[in-house]
């Protein structure tokens, strides 16, 4: 997708001006939460909440943190970017420096992220080189196929997080494309996170009988 040109020259300021220049062109979506101005100052819900009229209303950025901790349910969310943001509540923040407090504490490093791939920075190592580098326990993720590592995408990553893969599998392959949806700021994953690596650890100790 190519990007209005007002984010692309505001990638090159601080993280601040490009949720400006963001706004101003519209966006308002990040992960499962839209962003909005209105008459003081912002407010953020959860996408599928939008318009009920019986949310309850917080006041404080700092209130997101503790928004992002558990889902419906009540439990805990050990993936912050995992597809059970919870519903019922609405935070109204009355800066620019709110929001961007309240969007970093629910989805951490969201911007800065966005904010490196508009600049066309390389922010991902491949998979391989990961699993490659990992020591003790689990060293053995470097005997991971390719197939295997894919298998995992497909049955952890892809259900379970929405964040966009920016890493490659191979050490030689390209990073993959990533489609964007309009007025939204990505959700961009840089490197394979601990659940992966776990998961990678237990199918290569299955696969060798241990």
């Amino acid at each position: 997708m190519n990007y209005p040109s007002p984010l692309t020259s505001a990638a090159s300021s601080t993280l601040r001006g490009l949720l400006a220049a963001a706004v101003a062109e519209g966006y308002h979506k990040i992960g499962q939460a839209v962003f909005k101005p209105d008459a003081e100052g912002f407010f953020l819900c959860h996408a599928e909440d939008v318009g009920r009229e019986d949310l309850e209303i917080f006041h404080n950025p700092h209130d997101a943190a503790a928004l992002a901790i558990n889902d419906d349910a009540g439990n805990y969310r050990p993936l912050k970017t995992g597809p059970n943001l919870k519903h019922g509540w609405l935070l109204r923040v009355a800066s620019l420096a709110d929001l961007h407090l309240a969007l970093d504490l629910l989805y951490p490093a969201a911007l800065a992220n966005w904010r490196s791939f508009l600049r066309n920075e390389k922010i991902a190592s491949p998979l391989r080189d990961t699993v490659n580098r990992q020591t003790g326990m689990y060293r053995v993720t470097g005997l991971i196929t390719d197939e295997e590592a894919q298998g995992i995408v497909d049955s952890l990553c892809s259900p379970g997080c929405l964040r966009r893969i920016q890493w490659p599998i191979p050490s030689d392959a390209e990073p993959p494309l990533i489609p964007t949806k309009e007025k939204e700021i990505p959700l961009l994953c840089v490197d394979a996170c601990s659940l992966l690596i776990a998961e990678a650890r237990r199918v290569v100790k299955a696969r060798l009988g241990k």
